[in-house]
């Protein structure tokens, strides 16, 4: 393969997913290793990916011969949630957050409880509006009174009827209403 067509095929998957990595890249050219994705930038001078990247990105290095096209997938960033309110409804922070590798999740959200199931207190949890159709998975769920605070559930499906448990007693929960899908988990140490 040519070294033109090999770096714009990098681009155009560059241009595709501004976040993609090296082993992504890899895969997707159908090589084995990902120093082979750093061999052909070091040999149209680059100083590695990320320099690529930049250039592909700012402009500098245009691909020939193709026009770049959004995936279906969505990538970027999703607004934060400060908190709820008595309805359910989010209350934005006014900062985003990087949502690479989940299209349907449209907030953020920090989770400041107690450890349970696999998420722990300060991770951040991807969400979207809860939909009918979700039959099992993470759920952020209101209790019926109104009270805005939100808690993670574990939603089971018994016969065609959804339930929802508590984490770490695995108690059912009736009290509570699922509103939030958890999509993705982002833990930073």
């Amino acid at each position: 393969m040519s070294r033109m067509r090999v770096l714009n095929q990098m681009a155009q998957f560059i241009l595709e997913d501004p976040y993609i990595t090296a082993k992504q890249l890899a895969k997707k050219l159908g090589y084995a290793e990902e120093k082979t994705v750093y061999y052909w930038v070091d040999k149209a001078s680059f100083r590695g990916l990320q320099s690529f990247k930049r250039a592909v990105l700012g402009g500098q290095f245009r691909v020939h011969g193709h026009v770049a096209k959004e995936t279906r997938g969505r990538y970027g960033r999703v607004p934060v949630i400060a908190g709820f309110r008595p309805g359910g409804e989010p209350i934005l922070f006014g900062e985003t957050v990087t949502a690479a590798e989940s299209p349907s999740a449209q907030w953020a959200w920090r989770y400041l409880g107690p450890p349970v199931g696999p998420f722990l207190t300060k991770d951040t949890l991807l969400i979207s509006p809860w939909t009918v159709e979700k039959s099992t998975g993470w759920c952020l769920a209101q209790a019926s009174t109104g009270d805005p605070s939100m808690a993670v559930r574990m939603v089971c499906q018994v016969d065609t009827v959804n339930c929802l448990l508590e984490p770490v007693s695995l108690a059912m929960d009736t009290a509570s209403q699922p509103r939030y899908t958890i999509h993705q988990l982002i833990r930073t140490f």
